[in-house]
């Protein structure tokens, strides 16, 4: 079977192919760091064998799941290796979830063990008596006055490494993790991924991304496939290293990547407009980050780069269950677009029958691999939900695109975030995009909301940024003059925060659920078409 472009052969798509060769190859290497201490390729395998010996006395098998809810530290990439290596599967667990949705992930992944921070037990323990499956508790750390049923057992990490255990020689649909994407509105869907469709995300042949002399700078959190895959996978692939800190600090970002040299980076857009916003340095530029994956492109790119001296800037458009269908290579991005399709997947932009829309015309973005296991293997136990994404054999994204004369696909919304106003279609993202250019405005949702008429009227909710002030009259006149008369909202909403879900998206539903409240500035737009006589 041929490879996809850049790629090796479909059965080097393993992790055991990428690090053992690594391992052979060059052991002493740096691999990954964390603020506390590094480890090379060859130290890194050898504690992550010992972690999975540990494994072994817990009476986890192959094919097993491991639940993992961990901060940013070398541990928790050993964790990971350990599973990865031996045929286990990692649930990656957000360290926010709590409560109901915790509950669901531990029990719909069907793990038995569970590796948690100390700082996490607590939120175990208030759900302890609603779960089903699970035996074993590994805290990492002192875990204090707890109290929990007496078939869960307590474990501590620092004791868990037992004798070395084999590495296992993977396929490449041999499945190495359950990674729950948060909705918001139904529970968080499994992904069952693949070792191939973690490879295919993750390879710097197709970001474009890390080489091999590159240090990776990692500030998103390990449980999301950004972190992981995007940030140290992508590396460890090249053969090169990582740098993973706790979390993105705007006011620390640059220091952080002189002190540790780092040249590459994954970077979302919300990160890029922070550091943008941060007062000006007499040093933004003395640094060595050459290369930044900018997720979305921020609408100032050129003066982005211009002020940190970042020499060039990708992008691409990916989703868990899908990989990344849409790239734009180093230096082609721009913003609002997302590059073209991989020559190794097809791709077709469909109405709500899946039959494809006209050229220019806006759809929704269907994909199918050309190469088996490059995408997910389903739902984990959640069998509708698979069929319903896989209908009429593409995988559904859910979202809205149209593709731009230079032949660039550009993101439009979510399907369900579109609203119609008017007798024109609107994209909220759009909307949203020319709120955020108001220097006092630091996050905005838009969202539609009933009409006095028919169709939609747009709800504008924006949080303002601190020490500033801003009068609605006059975000509205800054948007009438960058809008079309129907896209420009009706009503603004200052609020001191958006609702979001544990993975920090927007709850555009928790918006439309709360509407216009009494204290929402109310303007009728310009342009307003009359009803009746």
């Amino acid at each position: 079977m041929l490879a996809g472009p850049g790629l090796p052969p479909l059965a080097e798509r393993t992790f055991t192919a990428v690090i053992g060769r690594h391992v052979e190859r060059q052991p002493d290497r740096p691999a990954v760091r964390d603020p506390d201490r590094a480890l090379s390729y060859g130290g890194l395998y050898e504690e992550a064998l010992a972690i999975a010996g540990g494994f072994d006395s817990l009476g986890v098998g192959a094919g097993d799941a491991v639940l993992l809810m961990l901060d940013n530290h070398l541990d928790a990439v050993i964790a990971w290796w350990a599973l990865a290596l031996t045929a286990r599967v990692e649930v990656p667990v957000n360290t926010a979830y709590k409560g109901s949705i915790l509950v669901h992930v531990i029990n719909n992944s069907g793990a038995r063990v569970i590796v948690l921070e100390a700082a996490y037990l607590p939120l175990l323990e208030e759900v302890a008596d609603r779960l089903q499956r699970l035996e074993c508790v590994v805290v990492r750390g002192e875990p204090g006055r707890v109290t929990l049923p007496s078939h869960l057992k307590l474990r501590a990490w620092n004791d868990l490494p037992g004798p070395r255990a084999r590495p296992v020689a993977l396929q490449p649909w041999d499945l190495m993790g359950i990674m729950y994407t948060s909705g918001t509105t139904g529970p968080s869907k499994g992904v069952r991924v693949t070792q191939a469709h973690a490879y295919g995300y993750a390879a710097p042949a197709i970001l474009g991304c890390a080489l091999a002399e590159d240090v990776t700078l990692v500030t998103l959190p390990l449980f999301h496939i950004g972190g992981q895959w995007a940030g140290i996978y992508n590396s460890l692939i090249a053969g090169g290293s990582s740098v993973v800190l706790p979390r993105f600090s705007a006011t620390t970002y640059w220091d952080d990547v002189r002190r540790y040299g780092c040249t590459y980076t994954l970077m979302l857009g919300a990160m890029a407009n922070f550091l943008y916003q941060q007062p000006p340095r007499d040093d933004d530029t003395r640094h060595g980050m050459k290369q930044v994956l900018m997720v979305p492109v921020v609408p100032r790119l050129d003066e982005f780069k211009r002020r940190f001296g970042v020499e060039t800037v990708g992008t691409a458009y990916g989703l868990t269950e899908g990989s990344t269908a849409l790239i734009a290579p180093t230096g082609q991005a721009r913003p609002g677009a997302v590059g073209v399709p991989r020559p190794d997947f097809e791709v077709r932009l469909v109405d709500e029958h899946d039959i494809e829309v006209p050229a220019g015309k806006v759809g929704e973005l269907l994909i199918r691999p050309r190469e088996p296991w490059s995408v997910m293997d389903g739902y984990h136990d959640m069998p509708e939900a698979t069929v319903s994404a896989w209908r009429n054999q593409w995988l559904h994204t859910g979202d809205a695109f149209r593709i731009e004369p230079d032949g660039q696909y550009a993101f439009v919304d979510r399907m369900k975030d579109a609203m119609r106003r008017r007798g024109e279609n609107v994209s909220s993202f759009e909307v949203e995009k020319e709120i955020m250019e108001h220097p006092a405005v630091l996050e905005a949702a838009v969202v539609a909301v009933p009409s006095d008429a028919t169709e939609d009227d747009i709800l504008a909710c924006v949080v303002v940024r601190t020490g500033m002030v801003l009068d609605p009259d006059e975000l509205l006149d800054f948007l009438e003059a960058r809008l079309p008369y129907f896209m420009v909202p009706r009503y603004v909403d200052l609020m001191e925060e958006l609702p979001k879900t544990p993975t920090a998206k927007v709850r555009k539903q928790a918006l439309r659920e709360r509407g216009v409240t009494p204290g929402c500035h109310d303007r009728p737009p310009k342009g307003r078409r009359r009803t009746g006589g």
